[in-house]
């Protein structure tokens, strides 16, 4: 399924706890009517929007909040008591109508932040390699995009927001940033002050 820039899509929708990012894979499982018809409709669209829920039951669903696209790579139907997603999170989008529409969701595909580069040495490629080395195979599925001795810096901004524990409102606005640049300030602020109290 190709993603042009500012495509509109209606699509089937699964409200999250775990906010998955671009770049990145996911897995989800579920059980029931609803979910097993997101899933088939999920498959014949060719993906589904990922909204963001936080801990209370709030989700990010308004005109203009950040959804993800993600590819649906595989599903297991049998194997346990519940259906098992397993999905690539290509792309994201900004919901375009409130309403959905029989567990559809509209949204708009938009370009994702313009690939930049960090040091093997920044402050917040240094704790994310040393979580994943103390954690293997506990967050993330994919290495980390890099070049030579650099590291996407979008991959590195997006892994950190799928595993700091940031309020929803707070993510929804650093990712409606246009740039990086925002989330790379905030996240360090709060890897220091982490390495402080340490």
């Amino acid at each position: 399924m190709s993603l042009i820039s500012n495509e509109f899509k209606r699509l089937p929708y699964l409200a999250c706890r775990d906010h998955f990012m671009p770049m990145g894979i996911g897995n989800i499982n579920g059980a029931g009517y609803v979910f097993t018809h997101v899933v088939t409709d999920g498959l014949r669209a060719g993906g589904l929007w990922l909204v963001m829920q936080d801990d209370l039951g709030k989700v990010a669903s308004k005109s203009g909040d950040i959804v993800m696209f993600a590819a649906i790579e595989d599903v297991d139907w049998l194997s346990g008591s519940q259906i098992q997603l397993k999905l690539t999170i290509q792309h994201w989008g900004k919901v375009t109508s409130t309403g959905t529409l029989h567990q559809q969701l509209e949204g708009q595909v938009y370009p994702l932040w313009q690939d930049s580069y960090l040091p093997a040495d920044d402050l917040l490629v240094l704790r994310l390699m040393q979580c994943t080395n103390e954690y293997p195979n506990k967050w993330f599925g994919s290495a980390a995009p890099s070049t030579a001795n650099h590291f996407n810096t979008n991959w590195i901004c997006w892994r950190w927001l799928e595993i700091l524990p940031i309020s929803l409102d707070k993510k929804q606005r650093l990712l409606k940033y246009p740039t990086s640049k925002l989330c790379l300030r905030y996240l360090k602020k709060i890897i220091r002050q982490s390495d402080r109290i340490k």
